[in-house]
């Protein structure tokens, strides 16, 4: 048994779905590479040649399961210190790695974010269309 509610959620469309679709339709008529498509983590634009080199010396020269493994839950420390001296450098912040939260998909650290500030109960008050 399939819970209703849920049931109620599949059979319309998200409002994710709608903007993609428009965006497909949009890209038919003025053409594909006039429309910023970023509504499924579908980017219109190629890869840096530099991030695609990178891949694939990665590929060649690292263990598979360094690779495709679950990381650590806070993700690896070295990432996330780079990324504090990154922001620190870029910014002239003082941010240590403890103060970064890294997610796979905004969809995610949303998540992560919402339930830091709320609690089950609150309202949100977010822009539209979301």
């Amino acid at each position: 048994m399939i819970a209703q509610r849920y049931k109620d959620m599949l059979s319309g469309k998200s409002v994710i779905r709608q903007i993609s679709e428009w965006s497909t339709a949009r890209g038919t008529e003025i053409g594909y590479e006039n429309v910023f498509d970023y509504s499924l983590g579908n980017p219109s634009v190629p890869c840096p040649e530099h991030f695609t080199k990178t891949c694939i010396d990665l590929l060649q020269t690292k263990e598979p399961v360094t690779l495709h493994g679950y990381s650590p839950t806070l993700t690896i420390p070295a990432v996330r210190k780079a990324v504090a001296e990154s922001l620190n450098r870029r910014f002239g912040m003082d941010y240590g790695m403890e103060h970064i939260f890294m997610a796979t998909g905004a969809a995610g650290a949303l998540a992560h974010a919402m339930r830091c500030v709320a609690v089950p109960g609150q309202d949100i008050i977010t822009f539209a269309p979301f």
